[in-house]
């Protein structure tokens, strides 16, 4: 007969092995999502993806529909992203040019952790409306806010009262998008161009919008 300890400890590891499943389920029913839209894909499909017997009922021990499964993916993707590290703890940089080099980094990297996210919007974003807007602030809208908020304090500390901030944050953020987008679409490298060619000529682009408004004239940030 088992102990009481043995027997919890069964219960633990049945719960884990049950955690393990629905991630395992989330994670290929959003990767099917992704590659081959959701109305083609079958809730047998998500389970032979995940490892399991297809059309066994094993998605429906952990979730009421592929609907279900769906939002339960979009979330988790949001709050997966929402771990990262904010780029705007790091700063400020000893210039300029080091804290634009780091932001155009950190947008591409963050733009291809969102790649996934941002193909099943474009494709499947008008099933479920309730929740675009809460998935555009937080996948969207908050980036372009760090961005904006970098270039206000920027604009301030040199007295630039003619920056419009919100505007040039989206163009920043938005040329890289659009590279990464044009990426997914096709498959491969707009033109051939790879990251660190798009990212040299970004980053000088962004430096002559910065001279033009004096951004460049701030103070150096201390480093002691």
């Amino acid at each position: 007969m088992a102990t009481k300890d043995e027997s919890a400890d069964s219960a633990s590891k049945r719960l884990e092995r049950s955690g393990a499943s629905r991630d395992r389920l989330l994670s290929a029913a959003m990767d099917l999502f992704a590659e081959q839209g959701f109305r083609n894909t079958t809730v047998g499909d998500i389970e032979a993806r995940a490892g399991l017997a297809p059309r066994s009922g094993a998605l429906y021990q952990y979730f009421s529909s592929k609907e279900e499964v769906l939002r339960a993916g979009i979330l988790r993707q949001v709050e997966e992203l929402g771990r990262v590290l904010p780029v705007m703890d790091l700063l400020p940089l000893a210039d300029l040019r080091s804290e634009v080099i780091m932001l155009g980094r950190w947008s591409l990297q963050d733009l291809a952790r969102r790649e996934p996210l941002d193909r099943l919007l474009r494709q499947e974003g008008h099933l479920f409306p309730e929740l675009r807007s809460e998935l555009r602030d937080a996948v969207h809208d908050d980036s372009f806010r760090q961005i904006a908020g970098w270039l206000k304090r920027l604009a301030e500390d040199v007295g630039a009262k003619d920056l419009d901030h919100e505007a040039l944050a989206l163009t920043m953020v938005g040329s890289l998008g659009y590279y990464r987008m044009l990426e997914s679409i096709y498959g491969e490298k707009p033109l051939g161009v790879d990251d660190d060619r798009v990212l040299a000529v970004w980053v000088d682009a962004c430096m002559a919008i910065a001279e033009r408004f004096g951004l460049d004239k701030r103070k150096p940030a201390r480093t002691d």
